[in-house]
């Protein structure tokens, strides 16, 4: 994929460590000019300042994906300094984990407000943008196997990732006459910070042995399909769940 994506800019959310991390590196080796942003400044900008110190070109922004004033600040931000957006990659999330007679509104709010509003305000601010520079664009947001497979303590999280692939199906029809495609990535457990506030070493280990291919998910693992997905070769599908999990769930 190297050069494919020279001329592109692509914004990312929650690119300050894991997946979108892993995403932000590989889209700048493409030729990407990379957004990154993360609700931590410093992240945003480490992993910018790493982009260009591996001869790509990025912009690290501080971003809280549940603020609309934040989200329309920082899209407003990339046009005017780097003069449009041609791919939006939703990828900020989080996951608290917590049972139902432990939710409480703050938790619930929390999860459904960066997870799923975070993924409207995002992608709505970016169509806007997109649909008024013209020649169509790409939105990937990435879901879960939680919103199809059940999980312990994780009502709230599979709520707000199943919320995500409904929105994008619905936004896929919406956006297919501008030439915009919308797409979700939904990867398995993955080897991040994330599953740590929640399993013990030795869960993550055992949960590698139910997955037919023998691991759980590195975060490189999302980098070729959400390329792909942006590249020419995606240019004809729109409104599809694409499952990154070493066969551990099968639709």
């Amino acid at each position: 994929m190297a050069g494919e994506l020279v001329g592109n800019v692509a914004l990312i959310t929650g690119a300050g460590q894991g997946i979108g991390h892993a995403l932000a590196r590989g889209f700048a080796a493409a030729g990407a000019t990379v957004v990154v942003t993360d609700v931590l400044a410093d992240n945003a900008a480490r992993t910018a300042v790493e982009i260009e110190q591996q001869g790509g070109s990025a912009l690290g922004l501080a971003l809280d994906v549940s603020s609309r004033d934040e989200v329309e600040t920082v899209v407003d931000e990339t046009v005017r300094r780097l003069g449009r957006i041609d791919i939006l990659i939703n990828n900020a999330g989080i996951f608290p984990r917590a049972s139902i007679f432990e939710l409480d509104d703050a938790t619930w709010d929390a999860v459904l407000g960066v997870n799923l509003k975070g993924t409207f305000l995002c992608s709505q601010a970016v169509a806007r943008a997109m649909v008024r520079q013209g020649g169509g664009g790409r939105i990937i947001s990435l879901a879960s196997r939680a919103a199809y497979q059940v999980a312990q303590r994780a009502t709230h999280y599979a709520a707000s990732k199943a919320g995500i692939i409904a929105f994008s199906r619905n936004l896929a029809v919406e956006l297919g006459p501008y030439n915009i495609t919308v797409n979700v990535i939904a990867p398995g457990l993955t080897d991040t910070a994330q599953p740590r506030y929640g399993m013990t070493e030795e869960e993550i280990a055992a949960s590698a042995d139910l997955v037919p291919l023998g691991r759980i998910a590195q975060p490189d693992d999302m980098v070729p399909i959400t390329l792909f997905l942006c590249s020419p070769g995606g240019t004809y599908i729109t409104g599809q769940v694409h499952h990154v999990n070493g066969g551990s769930y099968t639709p």
